[in-house]
């Protein structure tokens, strides 16, 4: 009786191991996400020579061109990075995430026709917007639906925060959260309000994939 007894106890303890490894591990994956691609775009109202910095609360994996202590580039009122790039790229682990309760589930076959209006409603323009769908269409798994969300301001700041010099007038940033579900849900949308661009005008967009 008492090796069963004995027995019981090991396989519970077993059992709880496992459990507080996959809760354990559950989390870091939570907390410990690529922040995919996020493109900065920067229009100046004439051609600038312009410093951009991060502050990643985590690292940075993925940099074109090489950002080193920050990028100093000169940028053309049209948006022409060193006579090269569209945008500056970065990719970044970060250590935590936070999601807001507000977004979005949309059906797969919808999802085209989702981001045509609402990545304009959100600010991009059309260059920036298919620039957005040629990655992002390509990236996200096949999936039925994807519950679609979009960081807040406040996390942007204390976990990436975009500093750039001279200072823009206006800046927009679009870091989305991306999870394909296999079934509909329901959550609460958010309300859009379509920033207007004034003045020296800095874009960025990027998201995170939970797969």
């Amino acid at each position: 009786m008492n090796k069963i007894l004995m027995w019981i106890l090991i396989s519970l303890a077993i059992l709880v191991s496992f459990f507080v490894a996959f809760v354990v591990y559950e989390s870091f994956q939570a907390s410990h996400m690529v922040i995919k691609k996020p493109a900065i775009y920067l229009y100046p109202l004439e051609d600038s020579l312009i410093k951009v910095q991060l502050n990643i609360n985590g690292k940075i994996i993925n940099d074109i061109p090489a950002y080193e202590n920050g990028w100093t580039v000169f940028v053309t009122k049209e948006g022409l990075i060193d006579n090269r790039y569209d945008y500056l790229f970065y990719e970044a682990e970060l250590n935590q995430i936070k999601l807001p309760n507000d977004g979005w589930v949309v059906k797969s076959e919808e999802l085209n026709n989702w981001l045509d209006t609402n990545l304009l409603k959100l600010g991009l323009n059309d260059k920036e917007k298919n620039q957005f769908k040629e990655y992002w269409l390509n990236e996200l798994p096949k999936s039925n639906y994807y519950e679609i969300k979009l960081f807040e301001d406040k996390f942007l700041k204390e976990n990436m925060d975009l500093i750039v010099s001279p200072q823009p007038d206006t800046t927009i940033r679009l870091n989305f959260y991306f999870k394909p579900l296999k079934e509909k849900s329901n959550i609460q949308e958010p309300k859009i309000v379509t920033p207007k661009r004034n003045g020296f005008t800095v874009v960025e967009w990027g998201g995170v994939l939970d797969n």
